[in-house]
């Protein structure tokens, strides 16, 4: 495996000879391009999928408008606005940490995660925002579920 800055070098002064040939330095530079495409499509996934994720969000607050009094379906609709937004600040600040911070290499699995609070150290955003989408739909589904229960 070259790195890119090899590969660059290799393309810009066209000496494959420097890599054994020039079908080597296209066969380098077509891995990279596919590694590079292939991560770019995850991360394009991703996002999609995470949007969709939080569209549910749209679907879960009609329901529960739909399942209260018509009094209170401008409450409903706000809490479920809420819901979305104190999960993110909770989501980013600790819950991913709590869920994925204690994978390392060194220390292996741990039961709660001790690492990557208010996402320190974290590389994979997209991952992250597909994460939270789902634990933002989790709080709102229970928040629709125990509307005017309470009374």
């Amino acid at each position: 495996y070259r790195s890119s800055e090899e590969i660059i070098r290799i393309m810009t002064t066209n000496r494959a000879e420097d890599c054994g040939g020039e079908d080597v330095a296209i066969e380098i530079l077509l891995n990279c391009l596919s590694e590079s495409i292939a991560d770019d499509a995850r991360v394009f996934d991703l996002i999609c999928l995470a949007a969709l994720v939080f569209f549910m969000q749209a679907g879960f607050a009609m329901v529960t408008a739909g399942a209260v009094r018509e009094a209170n379906v401008p409450n409903a609709v706000l809490k479920n606005l809420l819901d979305a937004a104190g999960a993110a600040i909770s989501f980013f600040s600790c819950g991913y940490a709590f869920a994925y911070g204690g994978d390392s290499d060194s220390e292996g699995k741990t039961f709660i995660g001790t690492d990557n609070f208010l996402l320190d150290g974290v590389d994979d955003y997209a991952f992250v925002l597909f994460q939270y989408a789902f634990a933002a739909a989790s709080a709102t589904i229970v928040a629709g579920a125990v509307a005017e229960r309470g009374e």
